[in-house]
């Protein structure tokens, strides 16, 4: 058995990276659902499609439709409950058709399962512009949501998207706050208080107004018990060099690697093994303030977990990245 002994003060500095438990995981490896998933508004539950390029590169995506219900709902929630959490899941969303795709979250699992939704609508036309939406689903009426939060183009981070795509979407649950991201960075207003529902399950949400034919796609499904090192709280310009996300994590092949600078830098980012081996370095020169990305090849790494380092004249910023095929 490999011993890391010589490591431990090195990890003694993020070590707060593993401050957030994970509570829950869905990610539909080798074809299968490894949790119970259960029908909501007596519809369709969680099935599982083979997809090419999905976001965990492993092939495989969970699959939600709406044909059951008779109400052009398809609502699928996890046996298991949550009070306090972080919640995040890819999801794809088109542009071309449905209303809204997205996730729910402390779910009432009676009947036609009350809860919380936060949902995206990219389908230009209508009475409701492209927007993210927080929605509740009142215990009297889960069938006639009110809205609690809306994200027009102008606060939605890079705007409306124009073609259909994978997007995360997650959400802090505190009490009665809440949280909301999109892809990885916070939405303006957080937190949003609302005092309905203190726990609840997990889920995922799909409605048009007139197809009863359509399917949401979801991957990566993950609950930790609070917000993962890299989730981007201030969408603005950075204040402190940071590694911002990357995607996707869990990791087959490559991963994009995003960090962000508040002014100009030398940066040093690099990919260590858990015994503090450099396996590779991805960046040692200098930027620019601003955004920038990197690209991580771990095609032949095995699998396991690995950590991406930042290292500036300023900070450093740390992230655990997963390997898995």
């Amino acid at each position: 058995m490999q011993r890391c002994l010589g490591f431990v003060l090195f990890f003694f500095l993020p070590a707060v990276l593993f401050s957030q438990d994970l509570l829950f995981q869905e990610q539909f490896t080798d074809g299968l659902l490894h949790h119970e998933w259960r029908a909501g508004f007596h519809g369709n539950s969680m099935d599982v499609e083979s997809m090419l390029n999905n976001p965990s590169g492993d092939g495989w995506v969970g699959k939600l439709g709406n044909h059951f219900s008779g109400g052009n709902v398809g609502a699928t929630h996890s046996a298991e409950q949550f009070s306090n959490f972080y919640y995040e899941a890819q999801v794809f969303v088109p542009v071309n058709e449905g209303v809204y795709y997205g996730i729910e979250f402390r779910v009432d699992t009676a009947d036609l399962s009350a809860g919380y939704q936060f949902v995206a609508r990219f389908l230009p036309g209508g009475m409701v512009t492209p927007r993210l939406r927080f929605r509740l689903r009142p215990t009297d009426n889960p069938g006639m949501p009110s809205v609690i939060r809306d994200w027009d183009a102008t606060e939605v981070p890079g705007g409306i998207p124009t073609e259909s795509g994978w997007h995360k979407l997650a959400v802090k649950a505190d009490g009665h706050r809440f949280w909301f991201y999109y892809d990885d960075q916070e939405l303006p207003g957080s937190p949003i208080m609302d005092f309905s529902f203190l726990e609840g399950a997990i889920g995922a949400y799909i409605w048009d107004t007139s197809s009863p034919v359509l399917n949401l796609y979801i991957d990566d499904i993950n609950v930790y018990s609070d917000i993962p090192v890299g989730i981007s709280r201030v969408p603005a310009a950075a204040e402190t060099p940071a590694i911002t996300s990357n995607y996707p994590n869990p990791v087959s092949v490559e991963t994009t690697v995003s960090f962000a600078l508040p002014a100009a830098d030398h940066v040093t980012l690099a990919v260590f093994d858990m015994c503090g081996r450099e396996v590779a370095r991805l960046a040692d020169a200098e930027y620019p303030a601003g955004s920038h990305q990197a690209a991580w090849d771990a095609s032949g790494l095995p699998e396991g977990s690995y950590l991406l380092r930042l290292m500036t004249q300023t900070a450093v910023s740390a992230r655990i990245v997963t390997v898995l095929r």
